[in-house]
């Protein structure tokens, strides 16, 4: 391949870290990176041809993936050229969110060469409540070198086009359905707030805005978490009673250590 495209939903940057790493891997020559995390994301049509792979990677946010990472994608047209798929879960299950992305890749002109599934620090992990914390660690990247090397491995190999079979990639039709979410959203302790900004630049759906205060509007919040993740002076928490009750769920049932999955 001459080129490799690495496009990502990543608000909290864990899926961005494993896609990266892969893409790296299995860049020969000329890597572009498209990151769809914002609104106002661009990217050059014409870096997507028969020479080209791509990786696409999103997370999973209740078996699901995000809405607005799927409306951003499909502005995207593969024009047939080879793409691995990967989502990043928070330790409890990827559900049908690989089967989705996959049948999106597909939607979107792409060719579906190999899938996978890791796992990355869930949104609400916090210290008391750890979920999936540091995730993806060395151990994981090492599983996206064994994944790069099976891929190139697959494309050398290969004398057909090399195409996954989509029936070996688990997941259910139809998907399950996404959950409505009550309008809530993290809260800031003003006392401590600096006013830098960066949970604004952190945000994926333009939630928050600085006038005296910080301002988010929990019509928009997608419960990322990104805010409260990249926060410098800590301030941003998402406490309510929802969220702790998933937390405390998740800390009970889904703390044994799962590992990647690869479909090729």
């Amino acid at each position: 391949m001459k080129s490799t495209n690495c496009i990502y939903f990543s608000p909290t940057k864990t899926t961005e870290a494993v896609v990266t790493k892969l893409a790296e891997q299995l860049s020969s020559n000329k890597l572009n990176n498209i990151n769809i995390t914002k609104s106002d994301f661009a990217f050059d049509p014409s870096d997507f041809n028969a020479e080209s792979i791509s990786v696409i990677g999103m997370p999973v946010y209740a078996g699901r993936l995000p809405l607005d990472a799927v409306v951003r994608f499909l502005n995207i047209d593969g024009k047939g050229s080879k793409v691995v798929v990967v989502v990043v879960y928070g330790n409890r299950e990827f559900d049908d969110a690989l089967l989705e992305l996959t049948e999106l890749a597909q939607k979107a002109n792409f060719e579906v060469i190999a899938a996978a599934a890791f796992i990355g620090e869930h949104s609400y992990s916090t210290t008391g409540k750890p979920g999936a914390a540091n995730r993806p660690d060395a151990e994981d990247l090492h599983k996206v070198d064994e994944l790069a090397n099976a891929i190139r491995t697959k494309i050398e190999s290969s004398s057909a086009d090399c195409l996954i079979n989509i029936e070996h990639i688990p997941g259910n039709r139809p998907f399950v359905d996404r959950k409505q979410r009550p309008a809530i959203a993290p809260e800031t302790d003003h006392s401590n707030c600096a006013l830098c900004g960066v949970c604004v630049e952190s945000c994926p759906t333009d939630a928050i805005l600085i006038e005296t205060k910080v301002l988010t509007d929990p019509e928009k919040c997608i419960w990322c978490c990104a805010c409260v993740k990249q926060c410098p002076e800590q301030t941003r928490t998402f406490d309510h009673e929802i969220i702790q009750c998933i937390r405390e769920r998740l800390y009970n049932n889904c703390s044994q250590r799962k590992e990647p999955q690869f479909f090729l």
